[in-house]
């Protein structure tokens, strides 16, 4: 079989290539071998060309930086300087005197001269030995001082104002319930077998009476628990609330329990 010159120069540079290879083999092993050693030398670079740059970088605004300006230190001589200004300088403004108004006296106390015949009877004015009565107590409502004189003290009985509810009332001693009606039982609850709570705010004042009142909670809502404590309510006597040994109105919280029994 002949050859032609073509092919056997390819086959020679096939064989050249393959040997070529085979010298220069490039596998795990030299991988493992050669890697340590170029990472170290790429970090190196790179920290290289990153110091450089920023190096240069603070070294560009060094060189541009203004230099502060010196300070100026101005050196003056005592000897030629000016008196200071005097105190009783002229040219300050004169202080302005105000001259006091002239007020004249009233009319009325110059005296005027009148005659004998137009003059009124003379007048005696009492001093306070004379003006004081000795008086004596009747009773607790009366008493009587002087000749004709008659001196009626009434004790005039004020109506307590109701504070606000929210307001706080100092007390020693709570008002206690002394009469307490119970409320009726509502139909309705009863009916469905519904037990519930009401919690009144009511007012009591000096006198133990309830004044005022107002629903706080009502569980549940909508059977009739409040509308008939609302009844009784009014109807509830108290001893006052006791303050520094004086009767005081105040607002007190009054709860009602409502238990269903068959």
């Amino acid at each position: 079989m002949r050859c032609s010159q073509p092919d056997v120069a390819e086959g020679r540079l096939q064989v050249e290539v393959y040997e070529e290879f085979a010298k220069n083999l490039y596998g795990s092993f030299e991988l493992k071998k050669y890697m340590a050693r170029y990472i170290w030398i790429g970090l190196a670079v790179s920290v290289g060309f990153h110091g450089t740059a920023i190096g240069s970088y603070v070294l560009g605004l060094a060189l541009t930086r203004e230099p502060p300006a010196p300070k100026r230190i101005v050196i003056l001589d005592a000897s030629k300087l000016g008196a200071p200004p005097s105190i009783t300088d002229k040219t300050v403004p004169p202080t302005i005197k105000v001259a006091r108004p002239k007020i004249a006296p009233p009319a009325a106390a110059k005296p005027v001269a009148i005659p004998d015949e137009e003059a009124k009877e003379e007048v005696t004015i009492q001093s306070q030995e004379e003006l004081a009565i000795s008086a004596t107590a009747t009773d607790d409502t009366t008493i009587f001082g002087g000749e004709g004189v008659e001196v009626i003290i009434q004790e005039m009985e004020t109506e307590d104002v109701i504070p606000s509810p929210d307001a706080f009332t100092p007390f020693e001693i709570p008002p206690q319930a002394i009469l307490s009606p119970k409320p009726a039982y509502p139909q309705m609850a009863r009916d469905v077998g519904m037990e519930g709570f009401v919690l009144m705010k009511v007012y009591v004042d000096k006198k133990g009476n309830v004044k005022k009142w107002e629903v706080m909670k009502a569980e549940p809502t909508g059977l009739g628990f409040e509308e008939e404590v609302i009844k009784v309510i009014p109807n509830w006597k108290f001893t006052p609330a006791i303050q520094q040994n004086q009767p005081v109105g105040a607002w007190i919280a009054v709860p009602f329990n409502f238990e269903f029994k068959e």
